[in-house]
């Protein structure tokens, strides 16, 4: 259990730490850098997937139309989380940035209320309730709807939802979701390359090592997280949840110096309260449930679906 505590700690504190990572790439337009992402993805799963055997099911798997819209659907959603995620870092909007992943949890309970008729108990609506408060009080703060956390947030929901049909375990999925992302990511890097505006090759070595880098940046946290979830209960990750966000907004703040309002940090208490009383209630009202990567099998089950972006 030590050792997936650690795993699940390290996942989340890289997570936490993507803001400094991604700003040494300011200079690499963001679609270059999901591209990036993407395609230095490929070889770690791979070799993933052949080290532990999956590469005879993920063929299969990879040989039904069905499999294949699902995660082309899910790749596209993921896809656009990785690049809100690297364009609000160099945008200036990490604080905003932060404020989806805190909110994604409740706005995943809600598009199961509507997608999948789930019934909610009292104090899960009323997290719900201070959540929507909170991102209230943040957009009076800002002064404008946080359009970027709102994407975060229902992208990753969405993200979750589609999951709910995904039929392969946590890395075939990836896999085949990085594959099908990958096509289009190189066929822009060729392009960005013959135009002369491609990064890659023509930058400083350290700059183009970094861009290789994104691909364990995006990979390995998701894989120690994977990790994690084999030997921890439910329950560590109820506070574990809390540490990447937490970082990105410490980051955000007092190494870049956005701004953080007292409006908006009343904002962000409201839904750190309503986090703690969605998470409260489910140990609390229900025993806890299984936590998966980024896959479930079951329409009916309540496992927590996270991908790290």
């Amino acid at each position: 259990m030590q050792k997936g505590f650690l795993d699940g700690v390290l996942a989340y504190i890289i997570f936490g730490l993507y803001p400094l990572y991604w700003k040494l790439l300011a200079d690499v337009p963001s679609m270059q850098v999901l591209a990036h992402r993407i395609v230095w993805s490929i070889p770690l799963v791979v070799v993933v997937i052949a080290v532990t055997g999956q590469s005879a099911a993920l063929l299969e798997g990879a040989r039904h139309w069905r499999h294949l819209g699902i995660y082309t659907v899910s790749g596209l959603l993921m896809g656009t989380n990785l690049f809100v995620s690297v364009w609000a870092v160099n945008a200036g909007f990490i604080v905003e940035m932060s404020l989806g992943y805190f909110i994604n949890p409740v706005v995943s309970v809600l598009l199961g209320v509507i997608f999948l008729h789930e019934k909610l108990r009292l104090f899960q609506w009323l997290s719900v309730a201070l959540a929507v408060i909170g991102v209230g009080v943040v957009t009076f703060g800002y002064g404008k709807f946080p359009y970027i956390a709102f994407t975060i947030a229902f992208a990753f929901g969405f993200y979750g939802l589609v999951q709910k049909k995904a039929p392969l375990s946590p890395v075939q999925g990836v896999t085949i979701e990085m594959s099908i992302l990958a096509i289009p990511s190189l066929i822009y890097l060729f392009v960005c390359e013959a135009q002369g505006d491609g990064a890659f090759g023509r930058s400083r070595a350290a700059l183009n090592w970094l861009m290789v880098g994104c691909g364990a940046m995006t990979v390995v946290p998701q894989l120690l997280f994977c990790s994690a979830v084999q030997s921890i209960p439910l329950s560590f990750f109820g506070i574990l949840q809390f540490i990447g966000p937490t970082m990105n907004i410490i980051i955000g703040v007092w190494v870049y110096g956005e701004d953080f309002s007292g409006a908006t940090m009343i904002g962000f208490i409201l839904v750190w309260v309503a986090l703690v009383v969605f998470t409260a209630e489910s140990f609390i009202v229900k025993k806890p449930t299984e936590v998966t990567c980024n896959y479930s099998d079951d329409d009916d089950d309540d496992s927590v679906i996270i991908w790290l972006a």
